[in-house]
């Protein structure tokens, strides 16, 4: 039922482009005029979804606010977006390649890790974040991870 649900979801909102990042660095970025927050972070919607739940989020020691954001990649793909604007355990979607839905081409396949960036709006600032626990995505995997940190 609930794959249903999603499906008729992906055919009733509009799409997003993800955006390409042309930088491979690991470091983390600022934000100027060539990452902004909506391109980067811009994911579409597929039927084949995990929930990565996270218990603690931190960038530099200190807990998100609701204006931070935290993504998933696969490689320069955001797959997967959430702002923090809840208390405690969070979700982050994380959507997989649909073969019927080209605009998910390059999405998480089984068996693969995704990586994640964490949007700090205080300090304009993009991180690399580190889960405590690497788990590999699957369709419909929910697992609750105990933190995600900025490294």
């Amino acid at each position: 039922m609930i794959k249903y649900i999603v499906i008729l979801l992906m055919f009733l909102l509009p799409s997003c482009d993800f955006f390409n990042s042309d930088d491979e660095s690991n470091e983390n970025q600022e934000n100027d005029d060539s990452i902004n927050l909506d391109e980067y972070f811009s994911f579409n919607i597929s039927n084949q979804l995990a929930y990565y739940f996270f218990d603690t989020v931190l960038v530099n020691n200190e807990l998100l606010d609701s204006t931070d954001w935290v993504a998933a990649f696969k490689g320069d793909i955001c797959v997967g977006a959430q702002q923090w604007t809840c208390q405690g355990t969070c979700d982050v979607p994380i959507y997989g390649e649909y073969s019927l839905n080209e605009e998910t081409d390059g999405y998480m396949l089984p068996g693969e890790f995704p990586s994640f960036k964490i949007y700090d709006s205080s300090e304009d600032t993009y991180y690399d974040a580190v889960p405590s626990n690497q788990i590999a995505w699957q369709d419909g995997l929910m697992p609750v991870i105990s933190s995600l940190v900025s490294e």
